[in-house]
C-alpha cells in the first residue's frame, strides 16, 4: 500500500485538532465548573439534569404557595385573637350589668359599646388579604358579610341566584407537595356563624336593650361558649402553621439534596479534570514533536 506524504500530514492534522480539542474542552470544564452544556455530552446525565431541573421548580412553586398559605393562617390567627378580645370584652360587660345594681340607663349605655364590639367583629369577618376577602369561602371576591338592618336580618352578604341569603362557605386549598394539599384557612361560617360569634353578641344587645336580666345572662353565658369555640379555631390555626412550617423545613432539606444530585451530574470535578488536562496536554506537546519529525523526513533520508 503507498502512503503519500500528502496522506501522512492529513491524519497528523487531523489527530492534533482531536487532541487539541480534547485540551479545549477541559479547559472550558474547569474554567466555567460545568461539564454537561448540551445533551449530546452525556445524554443519560442529560435527561436526569433535565428531570432534577423540573423537581426542583416544582419545589420552588411549593415553597411559594407555603409563604403565601403561612401569611394566610397568620393573618386568621391574628383575626381570631381580635375576635376573642371583643368575646373577653363582651363578657366583662355583661356580667357587670346582669347584677342588680345595674339600671335601665346602665344597661343601654352599655348597649351602645356592645353595638360597637359586634359592627367590629363584622368588620373583621371582612378582612381582605390583597385582593381577596379572606373569610369569603370559595366567594371570596364578594365581601362575605354586613351589619344587619333589622333586628332578626342575616349576617352574611352573599345572595345565592334566586336572591336568597347564603352563607359564605367552602375553602381554598393550596398545594404544598407531590399530592400534599393544605387549607390556610377557616371559611366565615365557620369563624363567625357556626361559632356564634355575631349572634351571641347580638343577643346580648338585645337583652341589654330590653333591661332583661335574664337575657343578658343567657347571652353572657352563650358568649363565653362562643369564646371558646374561637379558642378552638386558634388551636387550629397553630396546628395548621406548623404544618406549612413542617413542611417548607421538608422542602429544604430536598432541594439540597436535588442540588448536590444535580451537581455531581452536571458539574466538573476540578481535581480529576486538571490531571486529565496535564495528560493531554503533555500528550500533545509528544504529538506535536513526532508529526515534526515525520513531516521534516524528505527522499534525501533514506539515500
Amino acid at each position: 500500500m503507498r502512503v503519500t506524504n500528502q496522506s501522512l500530514i492529513f491524519t497528523s492534522q487531523n489527530r492534533l485538532q482531536a487532541n487539541m480539542q480534547g485540551i479545549e474542552r477541559l479547559r472550558e470544564d474547569v474554567s466555567s465548573g460545568i461539564r454537561l452544556r448540551k445533551m449530546s455530552d452525556d445524554p443519560a446525565s442529560g435527561s436526569e439534569v433535565v428531570r432534577v431541573s423540573s423537581s426542583m421548580r416544582a419545589l420552588a412553586q411549593f415553597r411559594r404557595n407555603i409563604n403565601i398559605g403561612n401569611a394566610q393562617a397568620s393573618a386568621e390567627e391574628g383575626v381570631l385573637n381580635d375576635v376573642s378580645n371583643v368575646l373577653t370584652r363582651a363578657i366583662e360587660l355583661g356580667v357587670g350589668q346582669s347584677g342588680s345594681t345595674s339600671t335601665a340607663q346602665s344597661r343601654t349605655i352599655v348597649k351602645a359599646e356592645v353595638d360597637q364590639l359586634l359592627s367590629h367583629a363584622v368588620d373583621t369577618g371582612n378582612t381582605k388579604f390583597g385582593d381577596d376577602y379572606l373569610f369569603g369561602g370559595t366567594r371570596s371576591g364578594e365581601t362575605p358579610f354586613q351589619l344587619p338592618t333589622t333586628a332578626s336580618g342575616p349576617f352574611s352578604r352573599l345572595l345565592d341566584t334566586g336572591g336568597f341569603s347564603v352563607n359564605p362557605s367552602g375553602n381554598r386549598q393550596i398545594e404544598i407537595g407531590d399530592n400534599k394539599f393544605s387549607t390556610p384557612t377557616h371559611n366565615g361560617t365557620e369563624v363567625f356563624l357556626t361559632s356564634d360569634v355575631l349572634e351571641s353578641l347580638r343577643a346580648l344587645s338585645t337583652a341589654l336593650g330590653a333591661n332583661n336580666v335574664a337575657g343578658i345572662t343567657a347571652a353572657t353565658d352563650r358568649i363565653t361558649v362562643s369564646n371558646n369555640n374561637v379558642q378552638t379555631l386558634l388551636g387550629t390555626q397553630g396546628a395548621r402553621i406548623n404544618e406549612l412550617d413542617t413542611q417548607s423545613a421538608t422542602l429544604n432539606t430536598l432541594e439540597l439534596s436535588l442540588k448536590a444530585y444535580r451537581s455531581d451530574l452536571r458539574d466538573t470535578e476540578v481535581d480529576k479534570a486538571l490531571v486529565e488536562l496535564t495528560g493531554k496536554q503533555t500528550m500533545y506537546q509528544a504529538a506535536m514533536s513526532a508529526t515534526s519529525r515525520i513531516l521534516s523526513l524528505s527522499l534525501a533520508n533514506y539515500l
